[in-house]
């Protein structure tokens, strides 16, 4: 498809009528822009352009030249996959994927990302997810929550504000948040769990207005009110009430599911574990009525 110099027309989520396009497939930025600038690009453009056919201005994704057309692009979907945009809502740098409409973008710790030699798209959280009929994309990092970081990744509401995570452009099929197991460990206090979860979803929604949203909370073994991964657990349950938000509690599931033989150490099941546990998710998922045609 040629492009020449760009003529694109960007219709947001929010129906807004400008924003900045950075044109070509180009490297995640090693350093977080600014939330009002745009990194230097290859080439840019104001939009929209005057006199710029509207094919299918269409924020949930598809095809935007029509039978017929003279094959120029006529909105931002006909932008490769892996360019970056800036979205005017989020103030973020965002990037095309033509299957956005169809994916479940995933914001978690190492229950999603993989430990103990399980790789992310074989956990319990991504395979019941893939299950359910959804492109499962991981944003995520082991060792990180609402509020818990690592040397080499931020908290969730951190990472995406500052753009070290780069969000799927459009409307996903399903936003999904999974952890608290790391604030458990480390400490943190109910007052800072919430900020942060609040932080994140607010800049979420101004990524995926009209998208469903799911929060999955910490895994336990039975256990009782004292233990801090089940009270993590209930604040986050209430969270998601609050907000209108489904939820997903995995409180007792180790213990329920018989899964004392299928762990890796303390808190990672082994492959047969995560197996176990698919099974258990998608049939939750399931029962919220969450799930694409196979």
């Amino acid at each position: 498809m040629r492009f020449g110099k760009l003529t694109a027309r960007v219709v947001s989520a929010l129906a807004l009528s400008v924003a900045v396009v950075v044109v070509g497939t180009i490297a995640a930025p090693q350093t977080p822009a600014p939330r009002a600038a745009v990194a230097a690009p290859v080439d840019t453009v104001e939009l929209p352009v005057p006199g710029l056919p509207e094919h299918n201005a269409n924020p949930e994704g598809g095809r935007a030249v029509g039978p017929g057309d003279s094959g120029n692009p006529g909105t931002i979907w006909d932008l490769p996959a892996g360019t970056l945009v800036f979205n005017p809502v989020s103030s973020r740098h965002e990037i095309m994927d033509p299957t956005v409409a169809v994916s479940a973008v995933l914001i978690g710790d190492s229950q999603a990302a993989g430990a103990a030699g399980i790789d992310g798209a074989n956990t319990w959280v991504q395979t019941g997810l893939a299950a359910r009929g959804y492109k499962v994309q991981f944003k995520g990092a082991a060792g990180t929550g609402y509020v818990a970081h690592t040397p080499f990744a931020s908290n969730y509401a951190d990472a995406v504000g500052s753009s070290r995570v780069l969000l799927p452009y459009g409307n996903a099929a399903l936003v999904v948040v999974q952890g608290g197991g790391n604030d458990a460990a480390r400490g943190a206090s109910d007052a800072e769990i919430l900020a942060n979860a609040q932080r994140l979803l607010t800049e979420l929604k101004a990524s995926y207005p009209r998208s469903a949203f799911l929060l999955v909370g910490t895994l336990t073994w039975d256990g009782n009110g004292a233990d801090r991964r089940v009270q993590t657990n209930e604040l986050m349950a209430g969270f998601a009430h609050r907000n209108g938000i489904n939820f997903i509690s995995p409180e007792g599931w180790l213990s329920r599911y018989g899964l004392d033989n299928k762990m890796a150490d303390g808190v990672h099941l082994n492959s047969s574990g995560h197996q176990a546990l698919s099974k258990v998710f998608a049939g939750k998922l399931a029962e919220l009525h969450l799930g694409l045609p196979g």
